[in-house]
């Protein structure tokens, strides 16, 4: 292993060498000119390889392309929706993620080829390309689905786009297809809820309020894992579903689905802040911040009129606020 010795230290050293006898004074000059002569510029660390101007264009290019294609195309398909009947619609949503599927797999395929080399950041608009491809037609898949099979169209396409968009995100992943991953899991969620629950108000309430704050937290804790490349993405993708579930049982009042909400949102204020505190990661903070907010609005606006409740929201805002930017700035100094 090769180790820096510090000049002061290779000083001391040729002076007990000379003191010894060991070492003439000629060779230690000689030798200190000699490391002086080859002692180049410190060498600051590797710049990343950046994306090449063509590379950029031609993901634009592609990106255009595709929005231009897929609107031209819903519009003359929406225009003869009603007159394809059920086996036309199937061939056309088929054939489109047929070709969408093909074109992704293409690019993924091509040249250097390998799952693990095109993880790699020189590959990052393949990927993407790619990536975008397969989400969208993992869309198309579930359509299909839903218009093939009768009775349970929707749970057919919610399982549908599950399979499909984790099969993208393995060949390759991005937060295309993560964000698209979220959605399908929150349609399994809503498509298992429809079949499963009752018609009665507050049971549908309250297992909407679990199921979401599950899948959201869920979600949140695997951008924790390799599963999502993108960790702050997924952490605020999650967050932000586990919010939703708080805010949507506790304005609904309908129980035991509120106080459930009530739980989730008091769980996300302290473990969001507490998450801040230990990893400063913002997505937990904005989530903790919002969280709280929620639930001093919600007691608040129940005992005080609207105007004041505002008022105590914005005020433990403020709070919350200024405590995190002097918890951020004191370990900035440390």
């Amino acid at each position: 292993m090769r180790q820096s010795i510090p000049r002061e230290q290779l000083m001391g050293a040729l002076d007990r060498l000379q003191a010894a006898g060991t070492w003439s004074p000629e060779q230690a000059t000689a030798l200190l000119d000699e490391l002086d002569r080859g002692a180049g510029p410190p060498e600051g660390p590797p710049r990343p390889a950046g994306v090449p101007l063509s590379s950029r264009l031609a993901e634009a290019a592609a990106y255009a392309g595709a929005a231009l294609v897929g609107a031209a195309g819903a519009v003359l398909v929406g225009q003869r929706w009603e007159e394809l009947g059920r086996p036309g619609r199937v061939a056309v949503l088929a054939g489109i993620t047929l070709v969408l599927a093909v074109v992704g797999l293409a690019v993924a395929a091509v040249r250097p080829r390998g799952r693990q080399i095109m993880l790699g950041p020189e590959h990052a608009v393949r990927r993407r390309l790619a990536s975008t491809s397969l989400t969208i037609a993992a869309g198309t898949a579930a359509g299909t689905a839903g218009v093939l099979v009768t009775g349970h169209g929707l749970l057919a396409a919610a399982v549908t786009a599950v399979v499909a968009v984790a099969a993208a995100h393995w060949v390759a992943p991005s937060a295309v297809s993560e964000t698209a991953g979220l959605g399908a899991v929150c349609l399994l969620a809503i498509a298992v809820l429809d079949e499963a629950t009752p018609d009665q108000e507050s049971t549908t309430a309250t297992a909407m309020v679990l199921a979401f704050a599950a899948v959201g937290l869920g979600w949140a804790a695997l951008s924790r894992t390799r599963v999502l490349t993108v960790p702050t993405l997924g952490l605020s993708l999650g967050l932000v579903v586990a919010l939703y579930a708080g805010t949507i049982g506790v304005f609904a009042e309908l129980q035991p689905g509120a106080a459930i909400a009530v739980g989730v949102l008091a769980v996300l204020a302290v473990g969001g802040l507490a998450y801040y505190v230990r990893t400063a990661e913002w997505p937990a903070a904005v989530a903790g911040v919002l969280a709280l907010a929620i639930l001093v609005l919600k007691f608040s606006s129940d005992s005080l009129s609207p105007v004041v409740a505002v008022f105590l929201t914005g005020l433990v805002l403020l709070g919350v606020g200024a405590l995190l930017l002097v918890r951020r700035r004191a370990a900035g100094r440390r």
